[in-house]
């Protein structure tokens, strides 16, 4: 759900654009090259600290113990993860709601990479949390406790 909503959004500026339903704010392609400029700055600058912050944090939680209390951190965490590549997904779509610019058709495409392969997945999940042994089996293959 949090990504079907941006989604939507983008999809929905994108349609109204190209049906010159909606005019855009910018139309000096001065001011358009800038504003795409920062806001893949913006953008990239987000994703990067985002990633950064879990990946620290997941390092840190890997060293704890206890599956149950690593799995209920780890939920939070990709939670976070995923809800920060969705602001910034709505934030390419105001991008392109001020522009009219193509370009962030390729922005939002690549926040959805980025949000694809930062998805919570059972293998992910292990080699962030760097499981072994019977907790890894429990998560992978959805066995109960030996």
């Amino acid at each position: 759900m949090i990504t079907l909503v941006p989604l939507a959004i983008f999809i929905y500026l994108y349609m109204k654009l190209q049906a010159v339903e909606m005019n855009s704010m910018l139309q000096k392609p001065n001011y358009v090259l800038i504003a795409q400029v920062v806001f893949f700055v913006v953008v990239f600058t987000t994703l990067t600290i985002v990633h950064l912050v879990v990946r620290k944090k997941m390092r840190a939680l890997a060293k704890e113990f206890g599956l149950g209390a690593k799995m209920d951190k780890y939920y939070s965490y990709a939670v976070f993860r995923i809800s920060a590549g969705a602001l910034v997904s709505v934030i390419v779509g105001g991008g392109l709601f001020i522009t009219g610019s193509e370009i962030f058709s390729v922005y939002f495409l690549l926040i959805l990479l980025w949000m694809a392969y930062h998805w919570p997945m059972p293998k992910r999940m292990c080699s962030e949390l760097v499981l072994k042994g019977d907790e890894r089996e429990m998560i992978l293959y959805k066995r109960e406790s030996f």
